[in-house]
């Protein structure tokens, strides 16, 4: 039976530096060590600063509210309802704001947050520019649970992507749980001393999913994916989320907050691929595979069915 790995004694303050150079450890590495962590600790201390200084930008300026109301909403709810709305859908309100100030874009195709990180006056402070020029590319992901570290945070999984990241967010740690999903936005906020890979942290609200909604999610994106790649063939996940984004909200909108409909999910399929007007062939296309049926079957030309998937 193999003997675990020892755990890697830190040097101390006069012993030989790791790295090699024959110097003492305090003379060489270590002040560079202790100068990342200070780093670290700021950018995580601006991450606190900075986001709801960007949510009471976006609440600034509601007159921009309305289109990109109707569409993160799809119509459900109207700006009057506002203040409801972290009643009516959880924490609703600052979704939608949070989503405003990083997805939607104004007519010259620019985000809230593209703006604030080109104007001078929004913050003086060296650390929050340094984030904001960062999170000019957040936009709203879905993201699958793979490890919890307990009141530390935990390893989440593009559910588009496939690329992972370490969020450290000690809330998160403690109500999400391996293999549910959260529908939100990850921000970068510093890189640990060593690491190639920022940590992260969740902006604003998030939806918290359950386990069974991560296929059908996925599903669900699919089907906007294939009606993008129908005008523009080469249309990737990252063209989605940059166009099209508030369609994982609309998801988290068709899920029932009471008691669990057994096939809500394949309805919300179903009248997705109707909705869409999607073929079975642009579909098929998109997921790599042949349509039902053997390559030398002709397709079946149903009646009531030249718009729909079965």
């Amino acid at each position: 039976m193999a003997k675990p790995a020892e755990k890697q004694r830190k040097p101390g303050r006069n012993d030989p530096c790791p790295c090699g150079s024959g110097r003492k450890y305090k003379e060489c590495h270590l002040p560079l060590e202790q100068a990342a962590r200070s780093e670290q600790l700021l950018l995580r201390q601006a991450q606190d600063t900075l986001l709801p200084k960007i949510i009471e930008a976006a609440r600034s300026v509601p007159e921009s509210f309305p289109a990109a109301f109707d569409r993160f909403w799809q119509g459900k709810y109207t700006l009057e309802q506002m203040p409801e709305l972290d009643q009516l859908e959880d924490r609703g309100a600052e979704r939608f704001l949070t989503w405003f100030a990083f997805d939607a874009r104004d007519a010259g195709g620019r985000t809230l947050v593209e703006r604030l990180a080109e104007a001078e006056g929004f913050t003086a402070d060296p650390f929050e520019r340094r984030l904001l020029d960062q999170w000019r590319a957040v936009r709203l992901g879905a993201y699958v649970v793979e490890e919890v570290r307990k009141g530390q945070g935990l390893t989440a999984r593009d559910l588009l992507t496939g690329e992972r990241r370490p969020v450290a967010d000690y809330h998160a740690s403690k109500r999400l749980a391996p293999g549910e999903v959260f529908v939100g936005h990850l921000v970068p906020a510093d890189t640990a001393p060593g690491a190639t890979t920022p940590t992260c942290y969740l902006a604003g609200a998030a939806a918290h999913l359950t386990e069974d909604t991560a296929a059908k999610l996925l599903e669900f994106a699919e089907l906007h994916l294939a009606d993008m790649r129908r005008a523009n063939p080469q249309a990737t996940w990252a063209d989605l989320i940059a166009e099209r984004s508030e369609v994982l909200n609309h998801f988290v909108m068709a899920l029932p907050t009471e008691e669990r409909d057994p096939t809500m999910l394949d309805r919300l399929i179903s009248e997705g691929r109707i909705a869409l007007q999607l073929t079975a062939e642009s579909v098929a296309a998109l997921l790599g595979r042949a349509p039902s049926g053997t390559a030398d079957e002709e397709p079946r030309q149903d009646q009531n069915s030249s718009n729909q998937l079965t």
